[in-house]
């Protein structure tokens, strides 16, 4: 869509795994694109958000692109759209921070439903603290229903 005809416009090349995307928002950003779908970074998510998840992807690589030029209403919407960028990048990045601080990645055998319990608190916590239009709203079940498979759940 508006993604793959940026990437292909941007001069586009297959993407090598020991090369740093980040090195590439200002020269490449279509290699950025590339990257962010060939590596994956979007597995669960249904096809109606996988652009704007990869885009979400491109502006956790490369913030600058967060600039509204219009030329991509994807990087145009609000944080609590899902349809847009920056929901997806802010849902990225609250995964991350939340994975540490329950203690994830662990060994399986050494996952214990308390971690399950501060992951979920943190995830909610962390994404609505980066976009409080999303508080007191079904944000949550709608993300939930956007993904093949569920966020990390406790498991009692």
């Amino acid at each position: 869509m508006i993604i793959a005809a940026a990437a292909l416009m941007l001069g586009a090349r297959v993407t090598d795994e020991n090369d740093s995307l980040f090195d590439h928002c200002e020269d490449n950003l279509g290699y950025v694109f590339e990257g962010c779908r060939e590596w994956d970074f979007c597995p669960n998510v249904d096809e109606d958000f996988l652009d704007a998840c990869v885009a979400g992807c491109v502006l956790g690589f490369c913030p600058k692109q967060d600039e509204c030029t219009g030329l991509d209403p994807m990087f145009c919407a609000p944080c609590d759209d899902m349809q847009g960028a920056l929901f997806w990048r802010n849902a990225d990045a609250a995964d991350s921070r939340c994975d540490d601080k329950a203690g994830f990645p662990a060994p399986t055998e050494n996952v214990t439903a308390a971690m399950f319990d501060v992951y979920d608190a943190c995830f909610v916590a962390d994404v609505e603290r980066h976009c409080p239009a999303l508080a007191g709203t079904d944000w949550l079940a709608r993300y939930d229903a956007a993904r093949r498979y569920p966020r990390k759940r406790t498991i009692r």
